[in-house]
């Protein structure tokens, strides 16, 4: 009901600079060799795979719009990461106070990365809404070591030094220095613009609505807000439809994109893992090059649509509803902030009910209902149906 991190705000992570006393100057190192790993794609909205940290096994969520890599704080403690001096870091729309520095270890197989700065920060409001603890945010440093192919088919990245790499025969899109991150080309409603490539994205695309509202994109088209998350806490934001999305020659419709204030790139969009698993993505950052080969059947398959409107929070023995959807069915049949559900069509809702496969009756097809039971032991009926 919640997307995990519609603003990924903690995915889009830029530490202010260190005093120089206090920066780590590590090199970069490649990888001496090839290396591929399987991953988990969980709920088709997070790249997980194992990795570790100073020794310690650890599970990875891929980002390349995190420009550093973010380890959490419970787990730090838990493993006893070393903590630094304390910095102020930039979230996608808002600051990020209490951050740690530290210095870690990350290994991916065999393959070691260099020694380096890394964030340490509490993450428990994003780990709140996703199936599993998020313990290590892998970020814009493991692209810089090797080049990085993710085969969605086949669940496995692969780790290449750029010596061996050997590029696809497609011509290659180009990788723009976007601030810390990386940005490349794509269009919207026939409007061309730069997006930030976001593997921590859950979703399919995300602007900066200031840019949205000068180029007309939210003029003619139904909005209503949705509930995002992030480490710089949560906020309301515009949601719709877009037509035309074109991303890697690719042309997708129907596309639900989220508008937010004072996105903190520089880039004025954010493509998602739900555009990008339609490809096997290769990607090289030291040459600035993206490679995007879609899989087939990629653009005829629907993208995710909330027809409920309902955002809610998993708790012990229940779901908190923490936002309702302006203009959805939600809010047409009086439901509020604070609403405890203990069980949806019949099925227990708690705290498991993070990217669970129960979770997912909120993107029914228009029409369809669902009986939500709340803990007052009342029933109540909701109709699903596209209002945005």
């Amino acid at each position: 009901m919640r997307r995990f991190a519609a603003l990924f705000a903690v995915l889009a992570l830029a530490l202010a600079p260190a005093p120089a006393s206090a920066q780590v100057r590590a090199p970069t190192v490649a990888p001496a060799k090839a290396h591929t790993v399987a991953f988990e794609f969980l709920a088709e909205r997070q790249i997980l795979f194992p990795i570790t940290i100073n020794g310690h096994r650890a599970e990875a969520w891929l980002d390349s719009g995190a420009s550093a890599t973010i380890v959490d704080a419970a787990f730090a403690r838990q493993i006893g990461l070393p903590l630094g001096q304390t910095v102020t870091a930039q979230g996608v729309a808002g600051t990020v106070t209490g951050v740690r520095l530290s210095q870690a270890q990350v290994k991916i197989g065999d393959v070691g990365l260099p020694v380096r700065r890394v964030a340490v920060m509490d993450l428990s409001d994003v780990a709140a809404v996703v199936p599993r603890p998020v313990q290590v945010i892998l970020g814009r440093e493991a692209f810089q070591d090797a080049v990085v192919d993710i085969d969605f088919g086949s669940r496995e990245i692969s780790f290449t030094p750029r010596a061996e790499f050997r590029p696809p025969r497609q011509r290659p899109l180009r990788l723009r220095p976007s601030g810390a991150l990386r940005s490349f080309p794509i269009s919207i409603e026939g409007l061309k613009t730069e997006a930030i490539l976001d593997l921590g994205n859950s979703g399919a695309l995300l602007l900066d609505r200031d840019f949205a509202e000068r180029q007309g994109l939210l003029r003619t088209r139904p909005t209503s807000t949705q509930l995002s998350v992030g480490a710089d806490g949560a906020r309301e934001s515009l949601i719709a439809s877009f037509d035309r999305v074109s991303v890697g020659g690719v042309r997708f419709d129907r596309v639900v994109g989220v508008a937010t204030r004072g996105l903190a790139t520089h880039a004025p969009a954010n493509v998602g893992l739900e555009i990008l698993s339609r490809f096997e993505v290769t990607i090289d950052f030291p040459g600035e090059r993206l490679w995007l080969r879609p899989i087939p059947g990629a653009a005829e398959r629907p993208f995710r649509k909330n027809r409920a409107g309902l955002s809610v929070a998993p708790a012990m023995d229940h779901i908190r509803v923490t936002h309702v959807a302006a203009g959805s069915p939600a809010q047409a049949a009086g439901w509020r902030v604070g609403d405890r559900i203990v069980a949806v069509n019949g099925q227990k809702a708690d705290r498991t009910y993070a990217g669970s496969e129960l979770s997912r009756w909120i993107y029914g097809p228009a029409g369809q209902t669902a009986e939500l039971t709340l803990d007052d032991g009342s029933r109540r009926t909701l109709k699903l149906a596209d209002y945005f």
